[in-house]
């Protein structure tokens, strides 16, 4: 029994790590006019998916709608200056929310990246071990105080 818990939360913590490294989406904002380009992990583009758009400070009703182009991008004109909230999802659990900076001057490129994945690696190994500590400690606890009994 306690080798099947300890597989048990072995493979949920593997695959909880796993989902970690497989929905994460980055980006870059486009200053050459407002817009966004999103791309997997793996570097592929975002292509096709849902874009929503919503002004400085609103929330309920989108701006504008749309889908990024077959390179991951979404371009808009935005009517007001402040930070304006685009949303994106791929519909299959990918997305991400992304605040873009609207101001008087337009220039430039900035990336905005997550990351690298060795790093993502060593912190997926962390929070297993992490697990595992804490499962260690309790069944130890257990066994001390039936060898007490």
């Amino acid at each position: 029994m306690l080798i099947n818990m300890k597989y048990g939360i072995l493979l949920t913590a593997l695959l909880f790590t796993t989902s970690l490294l497989g929905h994460d989406v980055s980006h870059s904002i486009l200053r050459n006019g407002y817009g966004v380009e999103f791309h997997y992990e793996d570097g592929n583009p975002l292509d096709f998916a849902d874009v929503q758009i919503f002004r400085p400070g609103e929330s309920e009703m989108e701006f504008q709608i749309g889908m990024t182009d077959e390179n991951g991008i979404f371009m808009f004109n935005p009517d007001t200056l402040g930070s304006w909230t685009v949303k994106v999802s791929d519909g299959l659990g990918h997305g991400k929310i992304v605040q873009v900076e609207v101001g008087e001057t337009i220039s430039g490129v900035v990336n905005e990246k997550s990351l690298p994945p060795l790093q993502k690696a060593i912190v997926g190994l962390g929070y297993i071990l992490f697990v595992f500590s804490i499962w260690y400690l309790i069944v130890k606890r257990r066994q001390e105080q039936h060898a007490h009994s």
